[in-house]
């Protein structure tokens, strides 16, 4: 039920619909769910160990260096719940080579037997409590949500030498937090410095971002027919900066440093080829930045290429000139070098991502959850994560169940199965075909806006 999502009115429903006897009371149900974190717990651990030497010898045969352990991680967090107000959070480090977990850590700022004996406070009964309580306590973060991912990943460097005997070299990670500020600031192996590496997803994701934002800052205030002044868009709009317009240049932008991703300087003539690519005209084309030859993805380049320039005719309108130059210093900003220095590589936190959604399976967010329950479904999701279903005979092991050849079967075919479904997902064909869906969607529902008008706002059916 634990794997499953459920917790004790999970099993009573189930017990009750299948005609059985209700048998478990909540204190039963509280040892079990003691004794299966531990169990997972202990048990993790191991496979974390596992992972480690296996990152270690795959970092000594890519990088020639023998017995390495200065390893490269990705590391990314996770909140039970939306937003910047979640009492609990998980942390992960990946090793790059092996793609395995290596180090979690859960944040609590919530316990609820602290809860209870809040009203008591200052008194001596309190303090004598709170003397046996405080190492089982299970609130162990201070301050706010966001703070959970930068004192986690801290954590995990402090610790890597004592528990796994490993310094993180480069650390793989987004500017979403300043995570990697507290490393440096805590400098964790003292004069070793830990380097940090971009996550090309995130970076891209700024392009969108800033680009959107571009778009809601350039307003002006107009009046409309009924003589009410409301605020209009200057670059948005048909023939502008529409968001298929800001789709293709976010996705664009990412391309140029993935596909470049060995040389600054050939990440830097990418990106400025896309900007200029769609400032081009038939009286103004300038594609010098593209790609030249038959093979180019610069359909003018191509025409180039076959001698057919003079009939050449662009199939797309060129960005108008109050865009581009809105447009200019967003280009700007997202192709200086020390920031495409850190894309050298193309390294990303698909994994993270991967196995961030893997732990809200197993206590999904919409479900009210404590500490315990979140701790046990981040173990267990990080056993499955590196190990498969394989993994959870492992913990049924450890925790004292028998199993039988059933069990082990599914274990094989679940894992099989897995594999296929992402060995097709990771085809080119089948990702362009999953590109080509979204953005034809993304054109239907930009299409359908424009013929319908705003059909949802604050106050929008103020009609009197």
């Amino acid at each position: 039920m634990r794997v499953l999502g459920l917790g004790l009115k999970g099993a009573a429903k189930f017990c009750g619909l299948m005609d059985m006897r209700a048998f478990i009371s909540q204190p039963t149900y509280d040892l079990i769910i003691n004794n299966i974190h531990s169990s997972v717990k202990i048990a993790t651990e191991k496979l974390f160990a596992q992972a480690c030497t296996e990152e270690k010898n795959l970092t000594s045969d890519n990088q020639g260096n023998e017995h390495s352990t200065e390893l490269t991680v990705s590391g990314d967090g996770t909140w039970k719940k939306r937003g910047y107000t979640s009492l609990y959070g998980v942390t992960s480090l990946i090793g790059y080579y092996s793609g395995k977990i290596i180090d979690i850590v859960v944040k609590s700022a919530y316990c609820k037997l602290c809860e209870t004996w809040k009203k008591k406070l200052d008194t001596e009964e309190y303090n004598e409590w709170y003397e046996e309580h405080k190492n089982t306590c299970t609130a162990n973060h201070a301050g706010s949500s966001g703070k959970m991912e930068v004192d986690s990943v801290v954590e995990m460097f402090k610790r890597s030498l004592e528990k796994l005997g490993v310094i993180y070299k480069n650390y793989i990670g987004d500017g979403d937090s300043k995570t990697y500020s507290g490393i440096l600031k805590v400098k964790p192996y003292g004069d070793e410095e830990v380097v940090k590496k971009e996550c090309i997803g995130h970076v891209q994701k700024r392009m969108g971002t800033r680009l959107r934002d571009c778009v809601k800052k350039n307003v002006e205030t107009v009046e409309n027919a009924k003589g009410k002044k409301i605020q209009k868009k200057t670059l948005g709009g048909k023939g502008k900066l529409t968001g298929k317009m800001i789709d293709k240049l976010t996705v664009y932008y990412g391309l140029a440093i993935r596909r470049n991703c060995d040389s600054i300087e050939k990440m830097y003539n990418a990106i400025w080829a896309t900007y200029y690519h769609y400032c081009s005209s038939d009286q103004k084309p300038q594609h010098d930045n593209c790609p030249s030859g038959p093979d180019s993805w610069c359909s003018w380049q191509r025409a180039a290429a076959a001698n057919e320039v003079s009939t050449f005719e662009h199939d797309y309108e060129p960005l108008p000139d109050d865009v581009a130059e809105a447009i200019r210093p967003i280009f700007i900003d997202l192709s200086n070098k020390s920031l495409l220095e850190r894309c050298v590589g193309g390294f990303n936190q698909n994994n993270n991502e991967s196995y961030n959604q893997l732990i809200w399976k197993i206590s999904p967010k919409i479900v009210p959850a404590g500490s315990k329950t979140v701790e046990t479904a981040a173990y267990i999701a990080a056993g499955v994560f590196n190990e498969g279903m394989a993994s959870l005979l492992y913990y049924m092991n450890a925790i004292g169940i028998t199993l039988g050849p059933n069990a082990h079967l599914y274990a094989e075919k679940e894992d099989e199965q897995r594999v296929n479904i992402s060995d097709r997902r990771a085809r080119d064909s089948t990702r362009d075909g999953r590109m080509a869906r979204r953005q034809h969607q993304l054109e239907l529902l930009e299409a359908n806006e424009s013929a319908e008008g705003l059909l949802y706002g604050p106050g929008i059916d103020d009609t009197i």
